[in-house]
């Protein structure tokens, strides 16, 4: 596939922008053919200083705009700096490799207006995709130069959120997430036909926040590059906006938010000082019902009691010898370190607790699984940066490494699914873009069985891109004959805020589709802010929830 990109000097271009070509690079189904740049840059170099003064202060809301990029450039510069995993001097070693052409739109205020002279150049180069990473909004005949036109990206939701700074609205406005819009653009400002849409949970902070933004959306790009390959192509019209163009923030708003960040900020101080006198904030505690969680009554259920100092998460069930046993993440405080405990579980209390899987690095989601009459664990070792199976040797408490995958990736919250034809899936999610989380993207792999000889990736993969509904909280379960995924909301930048029942509705190796039933909160006891985990088996159900503080 022939690609050109709209770009600046390597030199400026962000992470994001050459993680994007690294991976064309390092793809033999994508071939940069050329780069365009923007020639008038060249002319602007003389430009007298007195001039450049003399437009800036033309600039309207000088001040707003002041205090605004003031205060990003002190988060980026003393808190959240961006991320360099690209190793730029072989980015820009390939780069001087390509065939580069210099293009001279007029400006018009906001807009580049492109010639037809200047389209018919580079449609000489008979592309399929041109990426934009330069210019403002493009008008002309250029828009039409490649087979599919021009992609860009509009880091928000195009629905609600048009115009910029990316993820600074959604904060100040205190929507649930923060979107990304992958576009082929057309004259309409951020209103270009919609190749594909994804969400990702928010932080507090603008600068992290955009930077999960930029890094995070890579991936929509990739994915709809690679089915455009395989001849996947269904752009869409977007619907009506009804919001004001979002700018730069004025001065009131400007300032509300840089109180925002700083008293967020002394919070967290503050919080963490607490810890150290012995309290314990967001502290996960474990909730036993019998029926179906479906149909529960959560208010009626007590959560378990906690030994001091630690925090119990991601419970799985599993019966052995006609007792059933509860495995969990145990978090210490102390270590800022989870270890998977076990205990008994009799008349909805957990007893005889014994840690079964103490290592140097964190443990979580204790998924166990029989497999040929024996029993495996799969727990979370995304410290650790592959994908563990450890087999049982010793009931519950001694077990041994039997399988890795995924070497180098950071894996979370993985668990296998076998569907009513006997096939075997792999679900789990992954953390694939620096300093972010591994909550939107939720991947699918077709497997010959828990020993990993043979992984098929779904042609979907990562099959939704939604920190709202991506990210497992459980294994699947069965309740009146349909197939339930259990996942976590990540929403108002809370981790675990919500738990959604999905329905899953199809299942192949081309395709996946799911159905959010219905989202659990935890309004069902005082002092709870989170749930974020459930595991079902007959008429047994355990989940977690977690109090902002105890």
């Amino acid at each position: 596939m022939r690609i050109g990109i709209l770009t600046r000097d390597t030199n400026s271009l962000f992470n994001w922008e050459l993680r994007i070509i690294e991976h064309l690079k390092n793809n033999p189904d994508f071939e940069i053919v050329v780069l365009m740049k923007d020639g008038r840059h060249q002319q602007d170099v003389s430009e007298s200083k007195i001039s450049k003064i003399s437009n800036l202060l033309k600039r309207k809301n000088l001040f707003g705009k002041f205090l605004f990029y003031t205060q990003m450039n002190i988060e980026q510069t003393f808190f959240y700096k961006r991320p360099t995993s690209v190793n730029k001097p072989e980015i820009t070693s390939y780069l001087e490799q390509i065939e580069t052409i210099d293009l001279f739109p007029k400006r018009k205020g906001f807009l580049d207006i492109f010639s037809d002279d200047e389209a018919s150049k580079v449609k000489a180069y008979n592309l399929d995709v041109i990426l934009r990473f330069e210019f403002n909004i493009i008008r002309g005949d250029i828009l039409n130069a490649a087979t599919y036109g021009i992609w860009s990206f509009h880091h928000g939701d195009n629905a609600i959120n048009r115009g910029g700074p990316a993820g600074f609205w959604e904060i100040v406005l205190k929507q649930p997430v923060v979107g990304v819009t992958l576009q082929q653009l057309t004259p309409e400002l951020d209103g270009g036909l919609v190749i594909d849409k994804a969400y990702y949970s928010k932080h507090w902070a603008f600068a992290k926040t955009n930077m999960m933004l930029t890094e995070n959306s890579v991936n929509l790009l990739l994915k709809n590059l690679r089915l455009l390959k395989q001849g996947t192509y269904n752009p869409t019209k977007s619907l009506v906006y009804y919001n004001e163009l979002y700018v730069a923030p004025k001065p009131l708003i400007a300032l509300k938010y840089i109180w925002h960040f700083y008293s967020t900020f002394l919070k967290k101080v503050l919080q963490r000082v607490s810890e150290k006198f012995g309290k314990r904030i967001c502290c996960w505690t474990l909730f036993i019902g019998k029926g179906q969680f479906m149909h529960s009554t959560l208010f009626r259920i007590k959560p378990v009691k906690l030994p001091k100092g630690e925090f119990w998460a991601d419970p799985f069930f599993y019966k052995h010898n006609d007792t059933t046993y509860v495995f969990f993440e145990n978090y210490s405080y102390k270590t800022k370190l989870g270890k998977i405990s076990c205990g008994k579980v009799e008349n909805k209390v957990i007893t005889n607790v014994v840690d079964v899987l103490d290592l140097d690095y964190h443990l979580s989601f204790p998924y166990v699984f029989e497999y040929n009459n024996e029993l495996f664990m799969m727990p979370e070792t995304s410290e650790n940066k592959r994908l563990e199976i450890f087999k049982c040797i010793e009931f519950p408490h001694k077990w041994e490494l039997h399988k890795t995958a995924f070497e180098g990736e950071r894996i979370v919250d993985a668990f296998f699914h076998t569907d009513t034809s006997s096939q075997m899936w792999l679900f789990l999610n992954k953390q694939t873009a620096p300093e972010s989380e591994a909550d939107s993207e939720l991947y699918i792999y077709k497997i010959d069985s828990p020993e990993l000889n043979k992984i098929e990736s779904h042609r979907l993969n990562p099959v939704i891109i939604d920190a709202r509904v991506a990210r497992n909280a459980g294994t699947t379960f069965t309740n009146n004959g349909k197939v339930y995924r259990p996942s976590q909301s990540n929403t108002h930048g809370i981790y675990g805020r919500a738990l959604n029942i999905n329905e899953i509705k199809t299942l192949t190796i081309n395709d996946y589709k799911e159905e959010t039933i219905i989202t659990v909160e935890s309004n069902f006891r005082k002092g709870l802010e989170r749930i974020h985990h459930l595991h079902q088996i007959d008429d047994m159900f355990v989940f977690d929830a977690a109090y902002k503080r105890m």
